[in-house]
């Protein structure tokens, strides 16, 4: 199944590909996600696409423990996917909420991740997010390929 997706305003566009199930979303309860009610997705036998139509528009944003990126839209202010590098692999989950078909996924479980430290929550996404050979960036005006392994 290919599951579509991206901010309001289509400057970042995902594209999912998992087999068909239903999928929970991971709640993040820090201030940053819950201001943008972000809920996150991701199998580890999966890939995604992501394609950034301006790159002016494109914000990443680190905080917290800075131990992952948020890639969200200037324009309309949505994050639409993440990046955590681990031990110099980049990995990703997806703002289920910025999915076109909201019908894959569940509600939402709340999680807080504050009480672990940086390098707690980097082992732990080594383990829970797309693992990076099995999604590529697709970048229309700006090139990340030091960040992507293709």
């Amino acid at each position: 199944m290919r599951i579509h997706g991206g901010c309001d305003c289509n400057n970042i566009e995902i594209f999912w590909y998992i087999s068909g199930q239903t999928l929970v979303p991971r709640a993040c309860q820090c201030e940053y996600c819950s201001s943008r009610s972000a809920a996150y997705v991701s199998r580890p036998d999966t890939g995604f696409e992501a394609t950034i139509h301006s790159s002016e528009s494109h914000r990443p944003i680190q905080h917290g423990s800075n131990s992952a990126i948020f890639h969200e839209c200037s324009t309309c202010e949505q994050v639409v996917f993440v990046t955590a590098e681990v031990d110099g692999e980049l990995y990703g989950a997806l703002n289920a909420n910025q999915f076109n078909d909201q019908s894959v996924v569940t509600a939402p479980v709340k999680l807080n991740f504050s009480s672990q430290s940086g390098e707690e929550k980097r082992a732990a996404l080594a383990t829970k997010l797309v693992p990076p050979s099995a999604y590529k960036a697709l970048f229309k005006r700006q090139t990340l390929s030091s960040l992507w392994n293709t």
